[in-house]
């Protein structure tokens, strides 16, 4: 299964696989310093949407659309 995910304004955030359980998209977005590691238990779409929120941006001092740009995932 794949996820695009589009931040506002319709940039690419993330274009890829989801993995068994999430564990692509958890290990694309942890690696991102600065963004916290998901909880035990905690649901993955929710941890999702809480980091790449524009204030998670803002408080992480990230742009995940530049990132993703640079991303092996992009090329």
């Amino acid at each position: 299964m794949q996820l695009l995910l589009l931040k506002r304004g319709g940039q690419v955030i993330y274009n890829g696989p989801l993995g068994k359980r999430s564990s692509k998209l958890i290990e694309y977005f942890e690696a991102v310093e600065g963004v916290p590691p998901i909880k035990e238990g905690f649901n993955p779409s929710t941890w999702m949407l809480d980091i790449t929120s524009q204030g998670s941006e803002r408080t992480i001092g990230v742009d995940f659309a530049q990132i993703f740009a640079k991303s092996e995932l992009y090329q």
